[in-house]
């Protein structure tokens, strides 16, 4: 619709988007879940967890492009809701109802600082063009993206009151953060949210991976493209079709195809190389990367940059209201993931101003409820000391 500019704007939102989002990941495993999975057994530092987190997930990077990795998907999904359904059930069961009191002086700011957690959930859903290249039916896709945007709606709607219902003003910003520390149900929900960030990790990275190495290296590309070809025509029929090779000299060449074996291997080392020094220059700050890459990239290319391209295609048919409607929505997300962004690196800043460089952070104590009555920590100190809720 937008000639090629258009294309190379697109791509770029979704590449940042995919980029982006793995150094998140690495922050979360590598400071908070990794070390409470293996409490008591391997005592090292939250860089070092970050690096080797980034050095397990390796192998599955290599891998050219997940073909038929809808079993994968669904399991990091459902590993995400179990790992969530036990820390609520945990906040249930291991605590009263002590620490509860209404959230006091709600102000619009308050609101407006999630907007970069739902834009970052929604951005899953539309940001991996490999599912939607490999989809069976692609003329679904758009009533597929709906129903998984109101169902991420719905999920954190639902988490977020279930917690606020038992913490009151005092819910911390994950459930995980707020389990038993003695119990061993919260080991059960880090795991479950490692093998879902580790399998994110994996799928966000392959679209960016598959898309560079296509530019940088087209001579690989045209082999892949091939090679997908004669694979979907097995698929189809049980004698393979003849598909035009390309130069036999190039084909048959196995140093040629082992160099580039080799190309991309560093390649893909390199950038996850990247992600971890970024996740290692951020890691007081994961909640704050996270908003900040749903807010920016992943709300253009989720959210306003869809709904542009819908007016532009749709114009003609639309009603007055349905067009009114749709530049709100397009407004109304510019502004809130500008006003997110801001907010993010700000805090973002703040943070790296009071650690060293590369130094461990490990999960502090929160001493603060922003969102509390006056008076709040006096008087529910020996609750607080004994819950030891974290940031």
């Amino acid at each position: 619709l937008w000639g090629q500019k258009g294309a190379y704007v697109v791509q770029a939102t979704q590449l940042a988007s995919c980029f982006l989002l793995p150094v998140a990941f690495l922050v979360l495993g590598g400071t908070t879940l990794l070390p409470v999975i293996f409490d008591g057994a391997i005592d090292i530092s939250t860089t070092v967890w970050i690096i080797l987190m980034a050095v397990v997930l390796l192998p599955i990077i290599y891998i050219r492009v997940l073909h038929e990795a809808y079993i994968v998907l669904i399991t990091g999904a459902l590993a995400t809701i179990i790992g969530d359904i036990i820390a609520t059930i945990d906040a249930y069961v291991a605590h009263g109802d002590e620490l509860y009191e209404p959230t006091d002086n709600i102000r619009v700011t308050h609101v407006l600082d999630t907007f970069g957690s739902f834009a970052l959930a929604y951005g899953a859903a539309v940001v991996v063009p490999q599912l939607q290249h490999h989809h069976p039916q692609p003329e679904k896709m758009p009533t597929a993206l709906v129903y998984g945007m109101l169902l991420i709606s719905g999920f954190y709607v639902t988490l977020g009151a279930l917690g606020y219902a038992h913490f009151g003003c005092a819910s911390p910003s994950n459930l995980l953060l707020a389990m038993t520390h003695t119990s061993q149900r919260r080991r059960a929900a880090y795991i479950a949210m490692q093998m879902h960030i580790s399998i994110a990790f994996a799928v966000f990275l392959n679209p960016f991976f598959v898309t560079v190495e296509n530019t940088l290296f087209p001579i690989s590309a045209a082999k892949d493209d091939a090679a997908d070809a004669r694979d979907r025509d097995f698929a189809q029929i049980e004698t393979p079709k003849v598909v035009p090779g390309l130069d036999d000299a190039q084909t048959s060449a196995e140093g040629a195809k082992y160099s580039e074996t080799v190309r991309r291997y560093i390649f893909r080392t390199l950038i996850v190389a990247s992600q971890c020094f970024l996740a290692m220059l951020t890691q007081s700050s994961f909640s704050d990367v996270a908003d900040l890459a749903g807010a920016s990239v992943m709300n253009f290319c989720s959210v306003t940059l869809p709904l542009m391209l819908y007016y532009k295609l749709f114009k003609a048919e639309m009603s007055k209201p349905h067009k009114i409607l749709c530049w709100f929505v397009i407004v109304a997300s510019i502004l809130l993931g500008t006003y997110s962004t801001i907010q993010a690196i700000g805090r973002i800043f703040t943070n790296a101003s009071k650690y060293t460089l590369f130094a461990s952070t490990p999960p502090s104590k929160r001493t603060e409820y922003a969102y509390c009555p006056a008076g709040y920590t006096d008087r529910k100190a020996q609750w607080l000391d004994s819950f030891s809720l974290y940031y």
